[in-house]
């Protein structure tokens, strides 16, 4: 099983990446913008480790986060992509 990367929903990309740039070290990796599905994912990692990634997540259209949809940590398994 791999670890893929830790997923966090924002709601202000811009202090968002103040947040994990500036105050916790992360560099961003990639970006990639959906103008058709509304929404920008950013992964950053910390200098010199790229495998243990942060995506945040931008819904461009804001809508009130509740419950637990706001955290989510893929894993890449052999058995689950046999299937």
């Amino acid at each position: 099983m791999k670890y893929l990367h830790t997923m966090v929903r924002v709601t202000d990309l811009d202090a968002s990446l103040r947040f994990y740039c500036e105050a916790l070290g992360l560099r961003e990796l990639r970006r990639h913008e959906s103008p058709q599905g509304r929404f920008t994912l950013v992964f950053l990692a910390a200098p010199g480790d790229d495998d243990a990634q942060v995506e945040l997540t931008y819904n461009w259209d804001l809508e009130a986060y509740t419950g637990g949809r706001r955290i989510v940590a893929p894993w890449a398994c052999s058995w689950a992509q046999a299937a």
